[in-house]
């Protein structure tokens, strides 16, 4: 019975302490996320498929073909046990599991000879906050096994697992390598995914800034800046290492594979292409802002200080005829008062029109 995962907030610095002080290949999560580990095996070649999902690892060796293909994905990290018998079943090198347990790593391929090491991020949108939520994926690519490694269960790779299934993938008949190849495949897919939501983002912002700063935030645009700023540091990374992987001669990469991976690479200069679009946009945006926000204070300062000037000179008049001095002229005059309100009218009337007529407001 597969348990509910428990997923706490990620703090790369406090995920690095777990592994002070011990020696190097110890293996230690260094994840949040608090789920049992399990396994799926995909035994296949061009005829036939057999599925198995377990949480005992026997009985996945036991299953494990070597005359065919097999893809091992186990889901959950956090008992390392398990992962250190699939590392020894396969003489794998505990700095290999080490890479595989350290989930804030940044994304690369390491060629280890009879074994290639490949580890990215799989990433979702959250739409209740509208963000990234980014989750570890390793694979380790050997002579006829795929081992692939995540955190949670829960993937983008279900159309894969079909495909295998019904006998309509291309990798039922291809080398292990092309069903790698695959599975990146559909993660890098997943970013343009992400690049969309971020855009519709970014239009609707910019609707709203248009029609009224008062409907957004300063913080609102820092947070989608900040989206496409982890979106980036997770695809730079990843389109150098394939880049390396092109002109690798991998045992492990069949030739025709190959031309699969300079599409992938393809992909990837377009997602950065389109980041940098985005990134131009918000900085666009927010210096929008910044002058929507001035120029609304300085219309507002204007209107102060139009005010100000037209009450200055009656001010003046007011405290002249306050003060209270026996022997001051027009202080007994019968029409005083009305002729002094209609002397500040008319100057404030004459300073209205005459500012109106500079077009100073």
């Amino acid at each position: 019975m597969k348990s509910k995962p428990i997923v706490k907030k990620s703090n790369s610095i406090r995920n690095y302490r777990k592994k002070s002080g011990l020696p190097p290949g110890t293996l230690v999560y260094t994840g949040n996320i608090s789920s049992d580990t399990t396994f799926d095996l995909f035994s296949y070649n061009a005829e036939t498929v057999e599925r198995t999902e377990t949480d005992n690892i026997e009985e996945i060796l036991k299953k494990t073909d070597k005359s065919r293909n097999n893809w091992i994905n186990v889901n959950g990290l956090t008992n390392t046990d398990l992962i250190s018998k699939l590392g020894d079943h396969h003489t794998l090198h505990p700095l290999m599991l080490e890479d595989v347990l350290n989930t804030e790593s940044v994304p690369k391929i390491e060629n280890y000879g009879d074994v290639l090491f490949i580890s990215l991020k799989m990433l979702k949108w959250d739409d209740e906050l509208n963000s990234i939520n980014a989750e570890q994926i390793s694979f380790i690519v050997g002579e006829n096994y795929l081992l692939s490694f995540q955190e949670i269960e829960g993937d983008v790779f279900q159309p894969v697992r079909e495909r295998l299934l019904n006998g309509l993938s291309k990798a039922r008949e291809k080398s292990i390598d092309f069903l790698a190849y695959v599975l990146i495949d559909k993660i890098v897919d997943n970013y343009f995914v992400i690049l969309e939501k971020i855009e519709d983002h970014i239009e609707s912002t910019e609707l709203e800034l248009i029609r009224d700063t008062d409907l957004i935030s300063p913080g609102h645009l820092m947070h989608l800046k900040k989206q496409l700023i982890l979106l980036r540091k997770y695809v730079y990374p990843l389109r150098d290492e394939i880049r390396k992987l092109q002109r690798d001669d991998s045992k492990l990469i069949d030739r025709k594979t190959i031309k699969y991976i300079n599409d992938l690479y393809d992909h990837l200069q377009n997602i950065i292409q389109n980041l940098e679009s985005f990134r131009d946009t918000i900085s666009n945006l927010m210096e929008l802002y910044s002058s929507t926000i001035s120029n609304k204070l300085n219309s507002v300062m204007k209107t102060l200080t139009v005010v100000g000037v037209i009450f200055i000179p009656l001010t003046f008049i007011v405290g002249l005829y306050g003060m209270n001095f026996d022997y001051m002229p027009e202080l007994r005059y019968h029409w005083g008062y009305p002729a002094v309100l209609t002397a500040m009218l008319i100057i404030s009337v004459g300073m209205y029109l005459y500012m109106k007529s500079r077009k100073w407001f």
